[in-house]
């Protein structure tokens, strides 16, 4: 496929992923939307990978002195929380629901019938 030369121009130009997901990371409403998203699709299939990655991601974007204060506010060891975001141990559910709540979401799972 040949690009012309407006095409390749903006492909230059155009943010690349990381540069977008950082500037949307600054929305709280985007923050809690991936979060949603991402926590739902772990319940459908029971990978929790994609959680913590999005979980990390929504961390980090909120800046220095996030992990320290999410610790605290969620009762959670900092060293396993840092462990946690660097994807070196895995969360179990009620971990994941206070590290939810200590970013200032409500957490509501809801079963259905199979």
């Amino acid at each position: 496929m040949n690009l012309n030369d407006k095409q390749l121009e903006y492909l230059k130009n155009a943010p690349n992923f990381e540069e977008h997901l950082q500037q949307k990371l600054q929305d709280a409403d985007f923050q809690k939307q991936w979060l949603e998203l991402s926590l739902q699709e772990f319940l459908n299939d029971g990978n929790i990978d994609y959680f913590v990655q999005t979980l990390t991601k929504v961390v980090k974007s909120r800046g220095r002195g996030e992990i320290k204060r999410l610790a605290e506010v969620s009762d959670i060891d900092r060293g396993n929380l840092s462990e946690i975001l660097n994807g070196k141990i895995t969360p179990r559910i009620d971990t994941a629901i206070k590290l939810i709540r200590g970013l200032g979401y409500e957490c509501d799972i809801k079963l259905k019938s199979a």
